[in-house]
């Protein structure tokens, strides 16, 4: 059962999707300038949709990989470090690259970036090494903004790998137990701790409702299409009834829909998939660099834009397709170019 799905094509077309969310959200903001809106959406129907809902998916999707990818990884005692040393592979090789274009745009082009870098190395030391810091306005994010994201990733990862040496059962109850002790506390307990603010975020419960679908998979669940179709509608409705103001509720918000999605897409059974269905998996395996690399292009194209004054409806519109689809071509050169050589050579030398 496990190999004949182990591709998972509806996942990947869900990746898609959350990156694509996630890259239009950004843009309608970055749109919002034309419209005398700065970082809002030129139009006012589009806000009360929930594009922020692509991130919860991503966690949630996160969660599932990680049982997913490392269902022989169990028990083993070599197990954590492949699964670190493949993780870190991974994500560190494209993050780094865009973390240092950043830096780079700040040091030499002062007032180039939304959010002040300062002159505390600590900060940028800490951007690189996935540990929540202070930024100079006070708000807890990384140089490049986008790696709040990834400095919950690698939380998650420690946490995952503490539990990797015991069997799936009992290390799933483990992974789950710690987060949601964070979750907990950061509910409960007033923290000082910048690190301990961030990683105790309840959000972190989206990555437990991925790990117990992981386990539901790889114990061989599988539904009928009008199931899923089902576990979709209910999502839907979900998120289009769940405002995301509340930091509290986002794991309920937006997790639980989240998780009937990611749901939906892995207990397909195997099956051949129409061409249309690959070119969207084509996407969701560029959709980690969608993710990371869209705000290049978006902010370029916004100049370019602003030069031209195309600063109409029309003008506004056209922004936003052209450069979704400009982010979305530059994502799948990146990953075939960049993101699979650097993840091989990454893995060849920590020997995962």
């Amino acid at each position: 059962m496990q190999a004949a799905r182990s591709q998972l094509p509806y996942l990947q077309v869900l990746r898609a999707v959350a990156a694509l969310v996630v890259a239009f959200l950004h843009t309608e903001q970055a749109a919002g300038a034309f419209a005398g809106r700065p970082g809002e959406s030129p139009f006012p129907w589009l806000k009360p949709l929930p594009w922020e809902a692509g991130v919860d998916i991503f966690f949630v999707i996160s969660g599932f990989v990680m049982v997913w990818s490392s269902m022989r990884l169990f028990g083993r005692r070599q197990g954590a470090r492949l699964f670190l040393g493949r993780r870190i592979a991974r994500i560190v090789p494209l993050y780094w690259l865009t973390t240092t274009a950043v830096v780079l745009l700040g040091l030499t082009v002062p007032g180039a970036l939304s959010e002040p870098l300062g002159d505390d190395w600590r900060y940028i030391a800490a951007s690189y090494l996935f540990i929540p810091w202070l930024r100079p306005d006070g708000y807890i994010q990384p140089a490049f903004r986008l790696g709040w994201t990834l400095n919950y990733e690698m939380l998650f990862y420690i946490i995952f790998c503490l539990f990797l040496p015991f069997q799936r059962r009992v290390a799933v109850c483990g992974v789950c137990g710690v987060i949601a002790l964070l979750a907990l506390i950061g509910w409960t307990v007033p923290l000082g701790s910048p690190q301990l603010v961030f990683w105790a975020d309840p959000i972190v419960l989206e990555f437990a409702f991925g790990v117990l679908l992981g386990y539901i998979a790889v114990e061989g669940a599988v539904l009928a299409a009008p199931w899923r179709a089902l576990l979709v509608a209910m999502a839907i409705v979900l998120f289009w009834l769940n405002p995301i103001e509340y930091r509290v509720v986002r794991p309920i918000s937006y997790g639980i829909p989240a998780a009937l999605l990611v749901a939906a897409a892995v207990f397909a059974p195997a099956g051949r998939i129409s061409a249309w269905t690959r070119s969207w998996v084509v996407l969701g395996d560029a959709s980690y660099a969608l993710y990371l690399a869209h705000p290049f292009p978006m902010r370029a194209l916004r100049e370019v834009w602003m030069r031209m004054h195309l600063i109409g409806s029309l003008g506004i519109f056209s922004y936003i397709v052209v450069s979704v689809g400009a982010s979305c071509a530059l994502s799948v050169g990146i990953n075939a170019w960049f993101e699979r050589p650097a993840t091989r050579t990454a893995r060849q030398f920590l020997r995962a």
